[in-house]
């Protein structure tokens, strides 16, 4: 039986819901026909041109990514800068681009946890479960073009939209229902006004908690025992993430509890130490933000890349569980566009000839 695109996509949405991402994030299929089918799937963190012509070479039909290629509108695709050029050899070359991003980085089991597993940690949970990012509205009202309202509302990026019937004293009263970013309510509102929605009935927002307990930010584990040393931390990390050097800034006597999150999580500092953890391992650390208040802590900086490639695996691994038809690899395109240099020795001075 073959598999489309549209498949693999419902099947990631549902491990990492597009209504959890971030407000600013653009995630899903973002290139391709949803109805194509599917026989090889290239897992990457980041789509670049070399990540795309290993994606031809191999007869790849579709790319499931962490970062996604597209953030904003753009006016136009051809092949006169990076974007436009991968873009237009996706499309060429009948590739679809899948994205799960912030989506991934809150989902139970995703980027956070699967950086926590390469550690060793046990007993996982989420750091933080301060994750209301969308709200439900209903609308009652007696407009009659439920398609018409309905439309409106996916216009402005409400999702599982539905509508039903309402028993009242009152005839012809419909509810609609939707799921939608907090940064899109009062847009949304005012374009209900311009219709004369609101005039004609009612609107609520109602705040939602997590959407469930399985998602959140960061996560945070523990060692069996005692822990281990500093030292002895420091090199488990670098040798389970393959990093030459790591930034960290803190001295502790012990590890057991650790916290982590995958690309920028410093904001969660505060977070781990509450939680009772000797360590926050993470990416993207800003200077100041190495300056700690508490004693027995430390703070890590792995790299972004370092941190999250290996959400890479994770999505080979949950997809060719899932679809045992389908040939599924991980990029060896290395991504990464910062190096270390780490000097052992004082270098010569080159003598002038």
């Amino acid at each position: 039986m073959s598999v489309k695109i549209r498949q693999i996509t419902t099947f990631l949405n549902q491990w990492a819901p597009p209504r959890v991402k971030m407000d600013y994030d653009n995630v899903g299929l973002l290139v391709g026909d949803p109805d194509a089918t599917v026989s090889s799937i290239l897992t990457c963190l980041d789509v670049t041109e070399e990540v795309v012509a290993e994606a031809i070479a191999n007869g790849t039909e579709l790319i499931v990514a962490h970062h996604p290629l597209i953030f904003s509108k753009i006016g136009s695709i051809n092949p006169t800068n990076e974007q436009g050029r991968i873009i237009y050899k996706l499309i060429k070359n009948d590739i679809g681009l899948l994205v799960a991003h912030t989506n991934l980085d809150a989902a139970l089991d995703g980027v956070s946890f699967v950086l926590a597993n390469m550690l060793g940690l046990d007993d996982l949970r989420f750091l933080s479960k301060d994750y209301g990012i969308s709200q439900k509205i209903r609308l009652i009202t007696r407009h009659q073009d439920t398609e018409a309202v309905l439309k409106l509302l996916n216009y402005y990026s409400a999702e599982e939209a539905h509508s039903f019937d309402v028993e009242s004293r009152e005839h012809g009263l419909k509810c609609f229902e939707a799921i939608i970013d907090k940064h899109n309510v009062n847009a949304l509102k005012n374009g209900l006004n311009q219709e004369g929605l609101l005039k004609e009935g009612s609107f609520q927002v109602l705040d939602l908690s997590s959407p469930s307990q399985n998602f959140g930010m960061g996560v945070i584990g523990q060692y069996p025992d005692k822990g281990i040393g500093q030292n002895e931390f420091l090199h488990l990390v670098a040798k389970a993430l393959n990093v030459k050097a790591i930034r960290y800034s803190g001295n502790v006597d012990s590890i057991r509890n650790v916290a982590v999150c995958g690309g920028a999580g410093v904001f969660l500092k505060d977070k781990a130490i509450k939680a009772g953890a000797q360590a926050l391992v993470t990416a993207d650390i800003k200077y100041h933000d190495y300056f700690l208040e508490k004693d027995n802590f430390l703070l890590i900086d792995v790299g972004h890349y370092e941190s999250e490639f290996p959400v890479a695996e994770a999505l080979k691994n949950e997809l060719s569980e899932a679809f045992e038809t389908v040939d599924v690899y991980v990029t060896d395109t290395v991504t990464n566009p910062m190096h270390v240099y780490v000097s052992e020795t004082e270098p010569k001075t080159i003598q002038p000839s």
